[in-house]
């Protein structure tokens, strides 16, 4: 006997039993004796009887299992709302919600009960309410069944997400963290290593899903090397489901108490980091300095000197005007015999009228100048006629006055019989002013005028009898 009594005494204390306690709510004391409506509490957590028609548990109570609604012939979606409402509302410390919770349930848990008072369970049951806070228990009721409509028993899926990490291609410190997940509307609170969120300045933030938050790798980190951020994130379910359970409590001879069943685990761990390391890169910054480069560019304005500097002047030196220095080879020096022949022509009557025709050849009197050199090196081809054709002009004949003419045009009209063609050109050479106006332009370039020329015949031939006088003289005094 003492053996089984030990044997009941260890179970016993395996159950944790402790007696319940009244929680906030309405009493006897504030309703005129009407009965208890509102929260039990038991140990530290409010907790709701489930049987109301059942004497209150202020006994030893004890925890039960975490079972589903069938007990009480609720569906799983009435149990997971009983859950809910216990476990957010059903937590308040105020009496008028405590005591609106407890209405709730009951509607739920014992629904035949609730109605059999031969009127509607709220209004029976707010006569438990002091008159002056009926009001207000009335409209916390039904603030919670509009919020119980968005609960129901639901099984979450096995979702997951990550971090997704971007680098900045201008600045290795920037860049990007992105909360992802199958979960829309999820949030999660993310802690970078590593990095801060740019906006706050620190390591922690929270996400929702789909959201890309700026960051900055900590200003010491490049100072080790390369860096690899990375975070975690533990991510919520935008709605809790909660779980179609509740925790029983058991009294002997009592009512059961219901407390929260949980939830369905509504949460995950999201991690992420930087596919490939971080890398410092100051130095790139510096490639401002490119803009150095572009200044050396107005230098290239001095290109435009190359272009006045013209080379092509090169080009004008060979002008083809050197070449006619090369017309020499036409050498009229062939034709200096034209040029002799005047010395053994003393007959200047027979030269005037081929001095008719010299005129038209001289139309290529365009090159005089090049013959005008030319009787120089025909004086060298015959020694003596240099002395004779000066001597000729001045003094041979008094009675030729017109010599000078037949001096530059004798020879051309013995040679036009040889060589017409040749006479031309050697009359271009030798009668450089040939024109019928011949004796005034000669007389010009012999620097005579030609108003004395008579008189300069006159005197010649003065001279010429004075000297032939003057040698008969001495000829006969020689003789004599």
């Amino acid at each position: 006997m003492l053996a089984m009594a030990a044997t009941f005494l260890v179970f016993s204390g395996a159950q944790s039993a402790s007696a319940a306690a009244y929680g906030p709510g309405f009493d006897d004391a504030q309703n005129g004796g009407q009965g208890r409506i509102g929260a039990y509490s038991f140990e530290g957590h409010n907790v709701y009887c489930l049987q109301p028609w059942l004497p209150r548990p202020l006994d030893e109570t004890t925890k039960g299992d975490v079972v589903d609604g069938q007990q009480f012939q609720m569906s799983d979606d009435s149990t997971a709302r009983v859950n809910w409402a216990i476990s957010t509302h059903g937590q308040s410390a105020d009496p008028v919600v405590t005591s609106a919770v407890a209405m709730f349930v009951w509607s739920l848990a014992a629904p035949d009960s609730y109605a059999s008072h031969g009127t509607s369970g709220d209004e029976h049951y707010l006569g438990r309410v002091p008159a002056d806070r009926r009001g207000e228990v009335s409209s916390t009721l039904a603030t919670i069944r509009e919020g119980a409509t968005k609960v129901g028993a639901r099984v979450l899926a096995n979702h997951s997400g990550s971090l997704q990490f971007t680098t900045d291609a201008a600045d290795a410190k920037k860049g990007t963290v992105t909360l992802s997940s199958d979960l829309s509307g999820a949030t999660g609170t993310v802690v970078l290593s590593g990095a801060t969120f740019a906006s706050t300045a620190t390591d922690t933030a929270t996400l929702t899903v789909g959201e890309a938050s700026p960051i900055v790798v900590v200003p010491a980190g490049f100072e080790r090397g390369p860096v690899t951020v990375s975070a975690t994130a533990k991510v919520t379910a935008p709605s809790e489901p909660w779980a179609a359970k509740i925790l029983l409590l058991h009294t002997p001879g009592a009512q059961l108490l219901g407390s929260s069943g949980g939830t369905v685990p509504g949460e995950f761990t999201a991690v992420g980091q930087d596919r490939v390391p971080r890398v410092p890169t100051p130095a790139p910054i510096p490639t401002a300095t490119a803009t150095a480069t572009a200044t050396p560019t107005p230098t290239r304005t001095a290109a435009p000197p190359r272009i006045p500097s013209p080379t092509p002047s090169v080009t004008a030196a060979p002008t083809t005007t050197q070449v006619p220095t090369t017309t020499p080879t036409p050498t009229p020096t062939q034709t200096a015999a034209p040029s002799v022949t005047p010395t053994h022509s003393s007959s200047p009557i027979t030269t005037p009228p081929p001095a008719s025709p010299a005129p038209p050849t001289t139309t290529p009197t365009a090159k005089p100048p090049a013959p005008t050199t030319k009787p120089v090196p025909q004086s060298t081809t015959d020694a003596g006629t240099p002395s004779s054709t000066p001597s000729v002009t001045p003094t041979s004949d008094p009675s030729t006055s017109q010599r000078p003419t037949a001096a530059s045009t004798a020879a051309p009209p013995r040679t036009p019989s040889a060589s017409p063609t040749s006479m031309p050109a050697g009359t271009a050479a030798a009668v450089p002013t040939t024109p019928t106006s011949a004796q005034p332009e000669w007389l010009a370039q012999t620097g005579a005028s030609a108003v004395s020329w008579p008189l300069l015949l006159g005197g010649g031939a003065l001279v010429v009898g004075a000297l032939a006088l003057a040698w008969g003289f001495l000829s006969r005094r020689h003789q004599a």
